[in-house]
């Protein structure tokens, strides 16, 4: 019987140890229903070489509360950047059409101008060939008139010698 006591010693004493430390190497997790507080951290799952455990985490719920509301705030600045990027795009797209449309009227204006140059050139180059034949016929005139003139004062010079 003594024996038998050894054993019962021996098995209390171990229960007793392992009770002991057991809460001192894995603790439990009791899971809540209840809403989060003011600075209470989020827990994350680790995964601890090969073993996955849950960690107190440094980020509070304030700070994720922060973090949505920052991310909301950016996306509604987005949408509203993309609304009005939008429609200005739309009023450059009518000022890039004006434009382009008044570039063709520009070029249509050149080219009347380049026909009506070309034209006038056509005509004071013929109204210059006119000109030039003019000028031409008056020059051998003037030059028939000299040589009459020339020959007059010859014959003035002899009828003076003669008279004299």
């Amino acid at each position: 019987m003594r024996s038998f006591s050894k054993i019962s010693a021996f098995v209390s004493t171990t229960t007793l140890i392992a009770t002991l430390a057991l809460p001192a190497s894995a603790m439990a997790v009791e899971l809540s229903t209840s809403s989060p507080s003011y600075g209470d951290k989020v827990a994350l799952v680790h995964n601890d070489f090969g073993k996955e455990v849950v960690v107190r985490g440094d980020i509070s719920i304030d700070e994720l509360k922060k973090m949505r509301d920052t991310i909301s705030e950016q996306s509604r600045q987005i949408e509203e950047l993309k609304r009005s990027s939008g429609s200005s795009s739309s009023s450059s797209g009518k000022e890039i059409d004006e434009l382009k449309n008044k570039v063709k009227e520009q070029d249509r204006e050149l080219d009347t101008l380049g026909r009506q140059v070309e034209e006038l050139k056509r005509n004071s180059g013929s109204s210059s060939n006119s000109n030039s034949s003019e000028i031409s016929n008056l020059k051998q005139k003037v030059n028939d008139q000299d040589r009459a003139m020339d020959q007059l004062k010859r014959t003035v010079e002899d009828l003076s010698r003669k008279v004299k």
